[in-house]
């Protein structure tokens, strides 16, 4: 299969200058997790922001110091495989698909797994393919916590336990993302401006009024914004139905429970790849 079949060709793509604030509205709207930067006024590709940008640096507001640049790209007639190798080797999840340096589309490792490998029949079990060390997270655990959890631990979903160690839900990026408010802090700035052969000795000041917008997070618990109804596979599931749960919930990654509903690994959408990579 080329880039072509399996590609986002409408792409949302963002623009700079810009604000990273308004970047951060278009990824929440379309429910994506990351999405090319262009120069204004072309198509001509200069980075990319994502989810993981805005979760690890919250109160940067200009999106040219926020976004990626030297972006690797594609062609629509580039092999899935390859690109599978690429998103493997070099452990990133997207890539702009330009021709002539205009750029078409987006490819990612959702597009991989939703459009291909769930139509691939690989019967393989995913028990091969989970990850057995899980990061988990309470259920009353202040949001601002869970969002320390997952920079640190560098995961994008973690599932949720609740009191008597069960699991309650799953918090990913994106619901962390869609909890940040945006304020405004204002402090006063006196800016001394005395000035030489002044006679009298007086110093005039000017008062200055800095605002500024950050994001931060409200004093919420985890399950107040977590996703209640999570979709689940056991070790046998098969790689290919696997992915076709991915693909209908559009999630990145899935629980694995075993008889009695207890987690025993999670399964990620990139780990998928390497069943067609060999």
């Amino acid at each position: 299969m080329k880039v072509k079949d399996v590609m986002t060709g409408d792409v949302v793509y963002a623009e700079v200058p810009g604000s990273s604030t308004d970047a951060l509205q278009l990824l929440l709207k379309h429910n994506i997790s990351g999405i090319p930067v262009v120069k204004r006024g072309t198509k001509q590709v200069v980075g990319i922001v994502t989810r993981t940008d805005f979760a690890r640096n919250p109160e940067e507001g200009q999106l040219a110091l926020l976004m990626t640049r030297d972006v690797e790209t594609t062609t629509p007639d580039g092999d899935i495989v390859e690109i599978a190798k690429i998103f493997l080797e070099k452990n990133f999840r997207r890539m702009p698909v330009v021709t002539d340096s205009e750029l078409k589309g987006i490819v990612t490792v959702s597009d991989i797994v939703w459009k291909a490998i769930s139509k691939m029949n690989i019967t393989e079990p995913v028990e091969k393919y989970m990850d057995t060390k899980v990061v988990a997270v309470w259920e009353e655990t202040p949001l601002k916590i869970a969002y320390e959890i997952m920079r640190l631990s560098g995961e994008r979903a973690l599932p949720v336990l609740d009191s008597e160690g069960k699991m309650s839900g799953i918090l990913g990026e994106t619901d962390l993302l869609r909890a940040f408010e945006v304020t405004e802090r204002t402090h006063k700035s006196e800016l001394s401006g005395g000035t030489e052969g002044d006679r009298w000795g007086w110093d005039s000041k000017s008062v200055v009024y800095i605002t500024k917008k950050r994001l931060e997070l409200p004093d919420k618990p985890v399950k107040d914004v977590m996703v209640r109804d999570v979709t689940v596979v056991t070790k046998r599931t098969s790689v290919s139905e696997c992915a076709k749960r991915m693909a209908r919930r559009r999630i990145e990654q899935v629980p694995v429970i075993n008889a009695e509903g207890d987690i025993t690994g999670i399964v990620k959408d990139v780990s998928l790849l390497r069943a067609i990579v060999g």
